[in-house]
């Protein structure tokens, strides 16, 4: 039999899944397809770029917690192993 742990705060539970390293990846990841699909500009600043980041790592974040909120995830159990 195996222990869980229940995190029941949504808030709580993307703070963990979008530590920095993790937001560093997705919000690229994010930037880099909106590029291929040229729904950015070619001509973005280095300081543009950093704002495209910070607004699509928010975005990420808001997007997150709303699933972990959503009714069919209100409780998310993690397996511990042993």
């Amino acid at each position: 039999m195996s222990d869980s742990v229940i995190i029941a705060n949504p808030s709580r539970a993307a703070e963990i899944v979008c530590h920095e390293e993790q937001m560093v990846i997705w919000t690229a990841d994010m930037a880099g397809a909106l590029s291929l699909e040229r729904f950015l500009r070619d001509d973005l600043s280095y300081d543009q770029v950093l704002e495209l980041h910070a607004v699509i790592g928010c975005e990420l974040r808001s997007i997150i917690e709303m699933a972990f909120d959503h009714p069919e995830a209100r409780t998310i159990i993690r397996q511990i192993q042993r």
